[in-house]
């Protein structure tokens, strides 16, 4: 009986490492930006789940809706990806968390992109090359904004006046202490978030601030500050921009209708293109899995945030950008039919 009852104990014991032998390593290590977990399925094969952080934006950003949208598309969709959305100050501390392994997807633009893979302009030494574009939503332009009875009617007319760049931290900020720098016009700077800039002008603390918004519907959060104060959107005249551009080449200008904002007039601004951006080191195929669930529901994602354009797909892939698009990405764009340069595959 004794023997027997060995003989049973043994034969357990040989099946249970049997069954452990069969269950593979993470992909990528636990962290707080992608921990990943295994759990077995009811078939017997092991499933590798990942909890990431989306860095975003500031909650007072009209951005912060898209980003919410995205992520509950993912949520909802992509089996074994949960993701948590982090507010931040936008672009510069989004490349910041992910440098640090503390998310693995952050808010961008094109330009912010190749300019990070490539270490020049704002990110030269900045440490971090590793962001990749998962996808692009947003044709959106700088509005540099001044209330009406400033007086403020040319670009040149900043020059030491308060005047807010952007929220701090943003890519917005950087980007417009470039311009205006390139220019040689030193406004007396007034960093803040932009419901504390808002603020600011409604209450004649500064006289403006620059704010990106899309190109396709109005910006919520100039809609806003229009209900408290009469405003003016600011235009480059074409030697500005060409000087601009002498010093960043990547920087481009185009015209832009403020038709949105009551004003029946155009005006010459940079502009770029808005979306998401996610770490190289997150597996091709979690990365195609999200990026396909997000274009099956792009109208989940309309309906919270209108602006953006038809097919973000062909957005990410245009030939005006340069910066390096995931291989998951790139592996759906060409599933559907679409053809990327191989100079953009990261």
């Amino acid at each position: 009986m004794k023997r027997l009852l060995a003989l049973t104990l043994s034969l357990a014991m040989t099946l249970s490492l049997a069954a452990c032998s069969n269950t593979t390593s993470p992909n990528n290590s636990s962290s707080k930006s992608g921990s990943a977990d295994q759990s077995g399925a009811t078939s017997g094969t092991p499933t590798q789940t990942y909890n990431l952080v989306w860095g975003g934006t500031s909650s007072s950003s009209g951005y912060y809706a898209l980003n919410v949208a995205v992520c509950d598309i993912i949520n909802k969709y992509v089996d074994d990806v949960t993701v948590t959305l982090m507010e931040t100050g936008g672009t510069v501390d989004d490349y910041k968390l992910m440098m640090a392994n503390e998310a693995s997807f952050g808010q961008t633009s094109d330009v912010n992109e190749y300019c990070l893979q490539n270490q020049i302009a704002t990110y030269e030494g900045f440490g971090y090359t590793g962001a990749r574009d998962l996808m692009f939503f947003v044709p959106q332009a700088y509005r540099f904004v001044v209330s009406r009875d400033s007086g403020i009617r040319t670009i040149s007319d900043l020059q030491g006046k308060k005047y807010n760049a952007g929220l701090a931290g943003s890519s917005s900020e950087i980007e417009s202490m470039n311009i205006l720098g390139a220019l040689g016009v030193e406004p007396d700077w007034y960093p803040a978030s932009t419901s504390e800039a808002v603020d600011a002008i409604a209450n004649r603390q500064i006289n403006g601030f620059t704010k990106s918004g899309t190109t396709l519907s109005p910006d919520s959060t100039l809609t806003n500050l229009m209900s408290s104060v009469d405003i003016e959107i600011l235009s480059f005249t074409d030697e500005e921009a060409a000087k601009v551009q002498e010093q960043y080449p990547y920087y481009g200008f185009r015209s832009v209708s403020c038709a949105d904002y009551n004003l029946d007039y155009e005006i010459n601004t940079y502009c770029s293109s808005l979306g998401f951006c996610v770490s190289e080191d997150l597996p091709e195929d979690v990365v195609y899995r999200i990026v396909k669930a997000i274009d099956e529901h792009l109208d989940e994602i309309r309906a919270a945030y209108p602006g953006i354009v038809e097919n973000p797909l062909e957005l990410t892939n245009s030939e005006t950008s340069l910066s390096l698009i995931h291989p998951g990405v790139v592996k759906y764009m060409q599933e559907k039919g679409m053809t990327v340069n191989p100079d953009r595959i990261g």
